[in-house]
Parts: structure tokens; sequence; C-alpha cells
């Protein structure tokens, strides 16, 4: 039953991440989140593709919305704002309380043209 549950899990990752491919393809602008994190001594960057939009202004306004969402969680309970929002309103840094290992989260909504990709080449 565990196997059906993960096979599942992959086919809906797999679909998702085929809707962002489309999104990327049709798109003039793309909303990204990065994610770059401080646990410990360890440093990771992380970025998510999460939809695409015909103009820039429309990307800006999700990618606040997106950010809003992300602030509200933290001040649930999950982190501690760290210094203030930023002024594009589309990003701040954290420190993650929720997680039991304290880790330092700077989360940043980006919007960049369709064609371009943000994340590091791969070897």
């Amino acid at each position: 039953m565990r196997q059906i549950g993960t096979i599942a899990v992959c086919i809906v990752a797999i679909a998702g991440a085929s809707s962002v491919a489309a999104a990327q393809a049709s798109a003039g602008w793309i909303l990204w989140e990065k994610n770059f994190r401080v646990k410990g001594i360890a440093e990771t960057t992380e970025w998510e593709p999460l939809d695409g939009f015909d103009t820039l202004a429309e990307c800006r306004a999700t990618a606040r919305e997106q950010f809003q969402f992300a602030l509200a969680y933290m001040k649930s309970g999950a982190g501690t704002l760290m210094g203030p929002v930023r002024p594009d309103g589309r990003s701040a840094t954290f420190v993650l309380t929720g997680t039991g290992e304290k880790q330092t989260v700077d989360i940043r909504y980006l919007c960049f043209p369709g064609t371009f990709d943000p994340r590091p080449a791969r070897p």
C-alpha cells in the first residue's frame, strides 16, 4: 500500500512539472520562488517555478500575494521574521522555529522572462 502512495505522489509531481513547463513555454514571465537556507554551516539554494504570466505586472502582483501567504505561515508559529519585509513586498528573511533544528531562510518571489531559467547549470 505504501508503494501505491509513493507512485501516486510521483505521478502528481510529474504532472505538476509538465504543467509548469507548459506555462513556461507559452508565458512572457515566470514567477519563481527562491529559498536560500542556512542550517548549521550548510547552505542550500532551491528554485521552484510557480506559474506563467503574460505581463510583468501580473507576475509581480501574484508574487506579492504568494509572499503574503508565506508571511502568514511564518507568523502562525513556523518562524520569526528577521528584520523588515523588503521594499519590493516579495521577499524577507526568516528563522524557522517549527522544524526542530534552527535554520534561516531567505524567501524571494522573483519574475523572469519566460525563456530564462535562473537555476545554475548542472555539470
